[in-house]
């Protein structure tokens, strides 16, 4: 059950094959077509350098991100490794007691030797205190440059001076003080 049209067309065929178009047609439509664009690699190397360049920067961006709370997370883990507000004031004075905390403990090194358990509790008291300054750091860092602050850990210095000079007073470098007695061990 073709169509008429369908069953004329099948028919007549070869009546159709035989007539070509025009030339002036194909040209007629390739002009309403348009040229076609030849590849140009100036704007495709422009627009791989901008997506590099994002690339880039994203990198960057991520990078120093990643950075920032490396620095945070370090400073939450070790406090004393924190970012540290710098007095001149408080340089200079730490430098000053920490030379006269060396001074006291060169002359405390005769008498260390004599009596280990002193080393021990200086060592003791020492720690205590240095813990102590690690907070007072900390407390600097937080209230940015508190005279309050400042001031106790100059204290601190003072009391480890303190410590040391009542121990010198305490115990001449010349006193038998802890050298066990080897009369009580003689036969």
């Amino acid at each position: 059950m073709l169509d008429k049209l369908e069953k004329y067309v099948t028919e007549n065929r070869d009546q159709f094959d035989h007539h070509d178009p025009d030339p002036e047609i194909w040209k007629k439509i390739e002009k309403s077509i348009g040229p076609k664009h030849a590849f140009n690699w100036k704007v495709t190397l422009l627009r791989a350098a901008g997506v590099a360049a994002i690339f880039a920067l994203s990198f960057m961006a991520s990078e120093f991100i990643h950075r920032l709370r490396n620095d945070d997370l370090q400073a939450d883990r070790f406090p004393g490794r924190g970012k540290e507000i710098v007095i001149p004031e408080l340089k200079e004075a730490e430098a000053y007691y920490t030379g006269i905390i060396n001074e006291k403990l060169e002359e405390m090194k005769p008498i260390m030797l004599n009596c280990p358990s002193l080393q021990e509790d200086l060592q003791m008291d020492f720690s205590e205190l240095d813990s102590i300054y690690l907070e007072l750091k900390n407390d600097l860092r937080d209230n940015i440059a508190n005279e309050e602050v400042i001031q106790a850990i100059i204290d601190n210095y003072r009391l480890k001076i303190e410590i040391l000079e009542a121990m010198l007073e305490e115990l001449e470098p010349d006193s038998d003080f802890c050298i066990p007695n080897t009369s009580d061990y003689e036969m």
